[in-house]
């Protein structure tokens, strides 16, 4: 009787920890969709402000850095920026306006093909 008194607690026990991960994982799912949701809103409007409307952005909510990343690519001026927006820090800048500049957090680069490299740990995880 006392195997089975301790075999049946165990099974609750198990039992209670998967429901437990189960809802801590729901949780942060739901999270770290609000976080993007809040990313794209900020991205928006900073964009809208700051560049009125000129090129196209693609923003994204690194979840690894908890940072809001937006790359604005604006051809017409032959550039591209990076920036996290709730810092309202620039990241990095590439043009070819007058010769290469290139150059992600103070690291040079070359070429349009470097500048993509550079950029992309930001705008994935």
């Amino acid at each position: 009787m006392k195997k089975i008194s301790s075999v049946i607690s165990l099974s609750f026990l198990v039992l209670f920890l998967l429901v437990s991960c189960d809802k801590s994982s729901s949780d942060e799912k739901k999270e770290v969709y609000q976080l993007q949701e809040q990313c794209k809103k900020k991205s928006e409007e900073f964009y809208k402000k700051k560049f009125n409307d000129s090129g196209f952005y693609q923003n994204h909510y690194n979840k690894k850095q908890n940072k809001c990343f937006l790359l604005v690519d604006d051809s017409e001026k032959y550039r591209k920026n990076l920036f996290e927006v709730n810092e309202l820090k620039i990241y990095g800048s590439y043009s070819t306006e007058k010769g290469v500049f290139c150059d992600v957090l103070e690291k040079k680069c070359k070429s349009e093909e470097e500048w993509d490299l550079l950029v992309k740990p930001y705008m994935e995880e």
